[in-house]
């Protein structure tokens, strides 16, 4: 039962970024109220999903205590995660994660991988789509 939340928040989430609706690059200037740098038009961002979040039922024990989002080409580690004592996720400097990625040949390019970082285990592959890069 739970494997299958889990697919189904993960295809929410993949559904969101794909179309970038939890992106910042779809804010428009004058909703800001400024000008808004064109580099970031073409990017995308978001890439929040189930590992980093607190399922309803409140039980996080089966998520992992931390996580890297890498590009998958290089291993560049973009974005990071670690649950609390109180079992809630924050966000943390990429550098401050102490984790070496190993760059997989078989990861497919022009994605982003998200790993337990405990494990190494692959959580998620999200596909950047084309044109698109990753907004830093």
């Amino acid at each position: 039962m739970k494997s299958k939340k889990i697919m189904a928040m993960t295809a929410v989430v993949a559904t969101m970024v794909l179309t970038g609706c939890a992106t910042q690059a779809n804010v428009s200037p004058e909703a800001v109220g400024e000008n808004i740098s064109t580099s970031r038009e073409n990017c995308i961002g978001g890439f929040e999903t189930i590992w980093n979040s607190t399922p309803v039922d409140g039980d996080a024990s089966e998520l992992p205590q931390e996580t890297v989002t890498v590009v998958s080409e290089t291993g560049r580690i973009f974005d990071a995660m670690r649950k609390t004592p109180d079992g809630t996720a924050e966000a943390v400097a990429p550098e401050d994660i102490n984790y070496k990625v190993h760059v997989d040949d078989s990861w497919p390019k022009n994605n982003v991988i998200v790993i337990d970082t405990a494990t190494d285990k692959v959580l998620d592959t999200i596909n950047i789509p084309e044109g698109k890069s990753i907004c830093d």
